[in-house]
């Protein structure tokens, strides 16, 4: 009893406000179908400007506006107490006169269907009646019947095209309301209907209403007062039939970037390199081109420009210099920029869009161009970077320049992978290269994934970058979720139509997914800074992950159409008469193909691309084809490697003479060898995890028997030649790879048998991940001391010493370890 008095005692409470909070009749189950509701914010003013002001913001987490500022999000303790109402509503939002703010999701997002009804209400203030209007659109792909060519409007393309997919979603219904009362009101919009019809054919119709999203608006319609809005509830109609949808919570996926976070909270300059292909960029068909958005104008869904951004037509003439054509704006990484603006109230100088992406680009041949775009040593231009030509980057962003770290690219986006397939079905390989590549070189570099994926066909290599995401703890997107499920409610070709490449709608689409990275509301999450170089989760990403050496076709390293790789990876580029050309790898037909011919060097286009090799042996790429011609090749140098040629003096060596080396591939195991005659050997001792034999394939040649720590490892015989593609034969260097043999100090041993052997030399590499598994042992010693291990090592430590003491490597072992001399310090370190 004393329950129901307290409860009633409360609703009469409520009830004396002059409104009360809203309770579902319809269904006692529904659940609020928008995010934050409670309009929870972060206010960066402290962090900006140093106040003490942390209870209003002009962006509430996942809704929208036009501009910073048209709305001021407060905590109801500092809102007059004549505009907040007797109830909690934890935050709101004022809206100044003529703007409005709105939140926007997909049929999917939130469990919708065509045929379902919602009701929305919301709580407001205005201070006389009508100013507040409370709306519910639902949006649609553009569709008519027939078809269209640009070129009637003025535009350089003759194609033909159906008439859907034109520029951005159009107004499928709208159904709004308003009150006439003064002061606190309560709207309320009942059994809005989602209308829905859609085809299935690669066709335009006019009555299709591809309906696949839905956004509610609040608005002030005055010109003078402002207006408030608090306490929004949006429910779906239903009978308990269908399955609810789960309430949908507000993921802190900024936790993910804090770095990139926080320099947009100080309101600091930053670097953003999107990495992708032609549909990060926005290549499309027909080209995305501004559209006459007005659905009251004559002229409604005709292409207005083309080609190179015009500021003054898009009605921004702050963003005058800072893109570069049409397709960088209405992309899905053009729309961030302009989000990240409204959210952070920066202009358009402080976030650098740096377009590594291409047309035909893939992840393996932008590897060519880390370098050039990190560094920004290319001028901005539409073409290569989405800039406007004219300025340098100093001058269209001088705040990178004035930072301590310089102007480093702070995130990375990796959008398409459409046009990866290279070493698939272990491209991870390729994307974890290039993430410790910048690892390595910017530290402070992080990263965001939100991959585009067609019909949920379109590229396997999401999958690699959620294996990925895992490991290195970085931020998976998927968009490719939501686009596979929002298609159920629309025409597939109507959403991404002809072959694949988004229209801007769909980039819109594509945008609020990586929009959620940057959604930042108190209390904020404690950061979870991305992962420097874990264990790598492909062994041949080590290969990618090194530094491209380049070769011209003037370089004795090119002999015509062949090339010897550096270690296992490569980008080449030249040319052939007729058809494509066709790649061999080390005489045998490539699975992978190549482009077109392609004889001039593009740091993001490449003729053919590779990385499937065994470390530590020797690989020839081929181009076939008539008059083959390879012009340029990117070879990847492995990280800590060390090239140990026969004429270096840590070589115990018999009294044989070392010879001078011919090589006709312009000696890429260097042009000293040493033949052994059977029985000969020649030792060394080495620090590496790996190691790789150089010698000399002769017709005559014996078999080098290879031994590490007095093992035998390898027995190769020396006599076999090279067959390339043409089915000749050549004797030629080569290298044989002996892997995983644990980091430590190695003996090695080379010994002929049987025959002659001409040995160039070795290669030692240090391919760990990183050091977890290092042990360290420091301290003090005495000559004639025995240091015995409590955990015996894997492999023969490293020992370093100081002072008077020293120590001979035949006195290290895997136990213990004997100095020598006097006095002094030590390290050892193994694993």
């Amino acid at each position: 009893m004393l329950k129901i008095l307290k409860l009633s005692f409360c609703f009469l409470v409520v009830m004396a406000s002059g409104i009360q909070p809203g309770f579902s009749q319809e269904n006692k189950d529904a659940v609020n179908l928008l995010l934050n509701p409670y309009f929870e914010f972060h206010s960066f003013t402290n962090h900006r400007d140093g106040k003490p002001e942390v209870y209003s913001s002009g962006n509430v987490a996942f809704w929208n506006t036009e501009a910073w500022g048209n709305i001021q999000v407060t905590r109801e303790s500092h809102v007059a107490d004549s505009v907040r109402p007797r109830f909690s509503t934890h935050n709101l939002v004022a809206i100044q006169p003529g703007k409005k703010f709105w939140q926007f999701f997909t049929l999917p997002e939130v469990g919708l269907a065509h045929g379902e009804q919602l009701n929305l209400s919301v709580y407001g203030y205005q201070p006389k009646g009508d100013m507040l209007k409370a709306k519910i659109k639902l949006l649609k792909l553009d569709s008519e019947d027939g078809e269209w060519s640009p070129v009637d409007f003025g535009m350089t393309d003759k194609r033909t095209f159906p008439k859907h997919s034109r520029g951005d979603l159009v107004l499928a219904k709208e159904y709004k309301t308003a009150s006439a009362h003064q002061g606190s009101v309560k709207l309320q919009i009942k059994g809005a209907e989602i209308i829905g019809k859609v085809s299935v054919d690669n066709k335009s119709h006019s009555g299709d209403v591809n309906t696949i999203a839905v956004q509610i608006e609040f608005e002030n319609s005055d010109s003078t007062e402002t207006v408030w809005v608090y306490s929004p509830n949006l429910t779906k109609v239903g009978d308990g039939l269908n399955a609810l949808p789960e309430s949908r919570k507000m993921e802190p996926t900024y936790r993910y970037i804090p770095r990139t976070i926080q320099k947009l909270w100080k309101g600091e300059t930053i670097h953003i390199i999107v990495m992708g292909s032609s549909i990060d960029r926005g290549s499309a068909n027909p080209p995305m081109y501004l559209y006459d958005e007005n659905p009251e104008s004559e002229t409604f869904k005709q292409p207005l420009s083309e080609g190179l951004f015009d500021a003054d037509l898009a009605g921004r003439k702050d963003l005058d210099g800072y893109f570069g054509q049409w397709r960088h704006y209405f992309s899905h990484a053009g729309r961030l920029k302009l989000e990240l603006m409204r959210k952070f109230n920066l202009p358009a100088n402080k976030i650098c869009l740096n377009y590594m992406a291409c047309d035909g680009s893939s992840v393996g041949e932008a590897h060519s161009g880390l370098a050039e775009y990190f560094r920004l040593s290319l001028p901005p231009d539409p073409e290569l970077n989405g800039q406007t030509k004219g300025k340098t980057w100093e001058e269209l962003y001088p705040g990178l320049f004035s930072r301590k770290e310089g102007p480093a690219p702070d995130l990375v986006i990796f959008g398409s992978g459409g046009n990866e397939k290279t070493d698939t079905p272990d491209e991870v390989a390729v994307f974890e290269g290039m993430i410790r590549w910048i690892q390595t070189h910017y530290p402070n570099t992080e990263f965001l994934f939100g991959q585009f994926m067609n019909f949920g066909g379109h590229t396997p290599s999401p999958g690699d970058l959620q294996a990925i995401a895992l490991r290195y703890q970085i931020p998976f997107l998927d968009y490719g979720k939501v686009g596979d499920d929002l298609v159920r409610w629309c025409n597939q070709y109507a959403f991404v139509p002809i072959d694949g490449h988004p229209q801007a709608a769909a980039h819109f689409i594509w945008f609020k997914q990586f929009e959620k990275a940057f959604e930042c509301w108190d209390p904020i999450v404690p950061g979870q800074v991305q992962v420097q170089l874990p264990e790598r989760i492909h062994p041949n990403a080590y290969g990618w992950e090194g530094d491209m050496v380049t070769f011209d076709k003037s370089s004795n390293r090119i002999k015509g159409n062949r090339f010897i790789f550096e270690d296992v990876a490569v980008n080449c580029w030249g040319k052939v008469d007729g058809d494509k050309p066709v790649p061999y790898v080390d005489g045998v037909r490539s699975t992978y193909e190549s482009r077109r011919s392609y004889p001039e060097r593009d740091v993001r286009n490449s003729m053919f691309r590779f990385g499937h090799a065994r470390l530590g042996d020797r690989h020839i790429i081929e181009i076939v084809g008539e008059n083959a011609e390879l012009t340029y090749v990117d070879a990847k140098i492995c990280p800590n490697r060390r090239m140990l040629t026969v004429d270096n003096p840590s070589w115990k060596l018999p009294k044989s003479k070392i010879e001078n080396f011919v090589s006709e591939w312009g000696a890429p195991y260097g042009s000293k060898k040493l033949m052994l005659k059977p029985g000969q050997s020649i030792e060394i001792e080495v620090a590496c995890t790996d190691l790789s034999v150089a010698y000399v394939d002769l017709p005559e040649g014996g078999v080098l028997d290879v031994y590490i720590d007095n093992q035998l490892k390898l027995s190769q015989p020396t006599n076999r030649p090279f067959i390339d593609a043409d089915k000749n034969a050549s004797f030629m260097e080569n290298r044989k790879g002996i892997l995983d043999l644990g980091f430590g100090l190695h003996k090695v041993r080379l010994e002929a048998k049987e025959a002659s052997v001409a040995v160039l030399g070795i290669f030692t590499y240090d391919s760990r991940s990183n050091l977890d598994s290092e042990r360290r042992f420091m301290g003090l010693a005495t000559g004639g001391e025995t240091l015995k291990f409590p955990i015996p090592f894997r492999t023969r430590p490293l020992v370093t010493c100081s002072g008077g003491l020293s120590v001979k490597t035949e006195d290290i072992a895997l136990t213990e370890v004997k100095f020598s001399g006097t006095s002094g310090t030590f390290e050892i370190i193994g694993e």
